[in-house]
């Protein structure tokens, strides 16, 4: 678990780390913080759910949202705290990935969010 300022760094927010694996076998890393209806976040390219959770630029964005929302994010294989040495990098692999951690979470529905090489 890793901790985010909120407005005013006088209150703390709980991102909540967890694992699931591709059907091909490639361990993926996703986030879940907030409460609320499941919104999704497809990641961009190199995330790295830690350093994005403590970065001035995304964590506020990341904080509001799970005011509302269960907000859920995962590192692509390749990247981050999800598995690095990976033969398929392909569009079809990083598919599998959401897929994965849709079933790991047991979303039924839920809210996609696609910025950059993720929308």
């Amino acid at each position: 678990m890793s901790r985010a300022a909120t407005d005013g760094d006088s209150e703390m927010v709980d991102q909540k780390l967890g694992f699931c694996t591709t059907a091909d076998g490639v361990r993926i890393c996703y986030a879940t913080v907030g409460e609320g209806p499941p919104l999704v976040k497809a990641p961009n390219w190199l995330t790295h759910l830690e350093y994005e959770w403590q970065s001035p630029i995304w964590s506020h964005w990341w904080v509001e949202l799970a005011s509302h929302h269960t907000v859920i994010r995962f590192d692509q294989r390749g990247s981050g705290l999800s598995d690095r040495n990976v033969a398929d990098l392909s569009f079809d692999a990083w598919v599998s990935d959401l897929e994965a951690v849709v079933e790991a979470l047991q979303l039924e529905s839920f809210v996609l969010l696609g910025m950059s090489q993720g929308g």
